[in-house]
C-alpha cells in the first residue's frame, strides 16, 4: 500500500495486532502463542514495510506514535454549540428475539466455546451448551465471547489469561459471569483483554486489564487485573447509556450526550494526549470536548462519535487512513490527536452505526448504504475489485521485482522463522492497500440493519435475518466453508442454520458468532398472538 506521507524506516517495529494471539504475561516475551497464521500489519509510524509475525502479545500492540514529527495541526471544527435535549439518549433495551448460538472460525484458544478439542469450524455450528438459555445478543473480543440472555445475565468463553471472562473455571465452554447477581445487563463491550457491561440503570461494570506497547498497563491504579466484574467507580454517579471497546480502550456515552474515554491512550484513541512516562493516566476516565453525542464507535486503536446533527467525529490511529479524513483535516498524519469531523460523509444521510477493525472502518447509514475506508489488503472494506482499482492506494515496499503483481485474494502467506520473529515473504503479505476516503459499497446486500467488525473481517445482518460476511477468510471466520478472502459481502450459509433468522451477530479476531431464531418458532408465536 502506498501512503502519501511515508517515513523512512529500514527497521520497522514489530507490527501491532488488535487481538489475534493469546494474551501472554510480559515476563514471557518470547513465548509463542498457540494460534493460526493470521495477517499482521505495520506499526503506527510505519505504513508500507514487510510484515513480521510477532512472538508475543506485547509485540501485537502498536508502539507509541511520535507525534512530535507532525508538521501541521489537524483542522478541528468547533463542537456543536448547543444541546437540543438535555437527555439525548437512554439506556438501550435488550433485543426482543432470542435464539440459538452458532459459532464458526478458529477456536484454538477456546473462542468457539466447543471445548479444547475443537479448534476450527468452517461453517456455523450450534453451541449446544447454551440451548437452554434465552440468548438475545452476542459480543466478541479478540479471543473471547460474551452472550447476553433475556434476563440480562452473561455467559462467557475463550481466552481468560487476563480475566476477560469475568469468572473462574473452564474457559473453552460457556460459563456464567460472576459477581453480577441482581444486576440486569443490557449491553456488553469486549476488547483484547478488557470487558465492560452496562446495566439497565446506566451503571458500568468492568473486568480484565488493558495492555500497552510494552506490556500490561493495568486495570486501575490499585489493580493490575480485575478478575470479576466490579462497578466502575469513576462513573458510578453518572448515567451511562452506551459503551464501546477498542483493543485496549473504552468509551462511554452519558445521558447528557457527553463522552468519556479511558484505557490505553498511546495512539490518541482517548482523544487526549497521554505522556509516555505517565501512560497510566489513561486509566482515569476524562470527558472529551464533544457535545450532543448520540452514538459511539471504535476500531482497534481509533474512535468515533456521532453528534445530534449527524456529524461523524473521529480520532486516534490513522496509519492506514482508517479515520477517513482529508489532508486538510489531518488525514495525512499517522494519528489524529483531537476529535475531527469526517467531512466526506456530510450530506450523505444519517448514520445508523459506525465501527472499525484493526486498521479499517465501516459506516452503516440509516438507508442501508455502507461506506468503507482504511486498510483493504484482505477485502475488509467490502469494495469490488473495479472500485479497488480506482480508489485504493497500493505500496509494494521490499517486494522483489518478480513478485510485484497483486496476489489473488486469499493467497497464503509463507513464513520464515527468524528466532523471536517470523517474516512473511510472499506478495500477499507485502503488498498493502488502503482507501483514503469513505467509499460506498456497490455490492452491498439490501436492507442491512446491523454490522459488526472483527480484526480483519466484517458481518452484516439484513432485515429478513440473513447474515453476510466479507474480508479475511483464512481462519474460516466468514462462515462460507472456504479458506479464502471475500472482497464483497457473501451470504453466510450452512445446513444447520437453514430456515433460521439471524437476530444478532458478532465478529471477533478470528471467529464469528450468530444468534439464530427458528422460523417455525416465530410462526407459531405469531399464530398464538392472532388466536388470542
Amino acid at each position: 500500500m502506498y501512503i502519501a506521507h511515508m517515513p523512512n524506516t529500514a527497521n520497522p517495529a514489530t507490527p501491532p495486532q488488535s487481538a489475534t494471539a493469546r494474551s501472554l504475561s510480559p515476563s514471557t516475551p518470547d513465548a509463542t502463542p498457540r494460534r493460526p497464521q493470521t495477517p499482521t500489519h505495520a506499526s503506527p509510524t510505519t505504513q508500507a514495510t514487510n510484515l513480521k509475525r510477532p512472538a508475543s502479545y506485547e509485540s501485537l500492540i502498536p508502539k507509541t506514535p511520535k507525534v512530535s514529527k507532525l508538521t501541521a495541526t489537524p483542522v478541528v471544527p468547533s463542537p456543536a454549540a448547543r444541546r437540543r435535549d438535555p437527555h439525548l439518549t437512554q439506556t438501550p433495551d435488550l433485543p426482543r428475539d432470542s435464539g440459538r448460538v452458532f459459532v464458526f472460525g478458529n477456536g484454538e484458544i477456546g473462542q468457539l466455546g466447543l471445548g479444547e478439542d475443537v479448534v476450527e469450524k468452517k461453517k456455523p455450528f450450534p453451541l449446544r451448551t447454551l440451548e437452554a438459555e434465552d440468548v438475545v445478543d452476542v459480543v466478541a473480543g479478540g479471543l473471547h465471547t460474551v452472550a447476553i440472555t433475556k434476563e440480562g445475565k452473561l455467559w462467557s468463553w475463550g481466552c481468560n489469561d487476563q480475566s476477560a471472562l469475568g469468572r473462574s473455571g473452564e474457559e473453552t465452554f460457556p460459563g456464567l459471569v460472576e459477581n453480577l447477581e441482581g444486576v440486569h445487563i443490557v449491553k456488553v463491550a469486549c476488547g483484547g483483554s478488557i470487558t465492560a457491561a452496562l446495566s439497565r440503570e446506566g451503571k458500568v461494570y468492568c473486568w480484565g486489564t488493558y495492555r500497552a506497547s510494552d506490556g500490561q498497563l493495568g486495570f486501575s491504579y490499585d489493580a493490575d487485573v480485575q478478575t470479576v466484574p466490579t462497578l466502575f467507580q469513576p462513573l458510578a454517579k453518572t448515567t451511562v447509556v452506551d459503551i464501546v471497546a477498542g483493543a485496549d480502550h473504552l468509551l462511554a456515552l452519558t445521558s447528557q450526550g457527553e463522552v468519556y474515554g479511558w484505557g490505553n491512550g498511546q495512539q490518541n484513541q482517548l482523544g487526549r494526549r497521554i505522556i509516555e512516562r505517565r501512560k497510566t493516566n489513561g486509566l482515569i476516565p476524562e470527558r472529551l470536548r464533544l457535545k450532543s453525542i448520540v452514538k459511539l464507535g471504535t476500531g482497534g486503536y481509533h474512535s468515533f462519535a456521532v453528534d445530534a446533527d449527524g456529524r461523524l467525529w473521529t480520532w486516534g490511529l490513522n496509519n492506514y487512513y482508517q479515520c477517513g479524513l482529508t489532508d486538510q483535516e489531518g488525514g495525512g498524519h499517522d494519528v489524529v490527536i483531537k476529535p475531527t469531523v469526517v467531512s466526506a460523509l456530510e450530506g450523505l444521510g444519517r448514520i445508523a452505526q459506525v465501527t472499525g477493525g484493526t486498521h479499517h472502518s465501516i459506516v452503516l447509514m440509516e438507508d442501508g448504504e455502507m461506506y468503507g475506508f482504511g486498510r483493504a489488503d484482505w477485502g475488509q472494506l467490502g469494495l469490488d475489485m473495479a472500485t479497488m482499482d480506482e480508489v485504493a492506494e497500493v505500496g509494494m515496499d521490499l517486494v522483489p521485482a518478480a513478485n510485484t503483481a497483486s496476489p489473488p485474494a486469499g493467497a497464503d502467506m509463507e513464513v520464515e522463522s527468524d528466532g523471536g520473529s517470523s517474516i512473511a515473504t510472499t506478495p500477499a503479505a507485502l503488498i498493502k492497500r488502503a482507501v483514503r476516503m469513505p467509499t460506498r459499497l456497490l455490492s452491498r446486500p439490501d436492507n442491512v440493519v446491523e454490522i459488526d467488525v472483527g480484526s480483519y473481517h466484517n458481518l452484516a445482518r439484513t432485515q429478513d435475518g440473513t447474515a453476510y460476511a466479507w474480508g479475511f477468510g483464512e481462519t474460516f471466520a466468514l462462515g462460507n466453508g472456504e479458506e479464502r478472502d471475500e472482497f464483497v459481502p457473501v451470504r453466510v450459509e450452512g445446513q444447520k442454520i437453514q430456515g433460521g433468522k439471524v437476530v444478532a451477530l458478532a465478529a471477533g479476531g478470528q471467529h464469528s458468532v450468530l444468534v439464530v431464531k427458528d422460523v417455525d418458532e416465530e410462526l407459531n408465536s405469531f399464530a398464538k398472538v392472532r388466536l388470542s
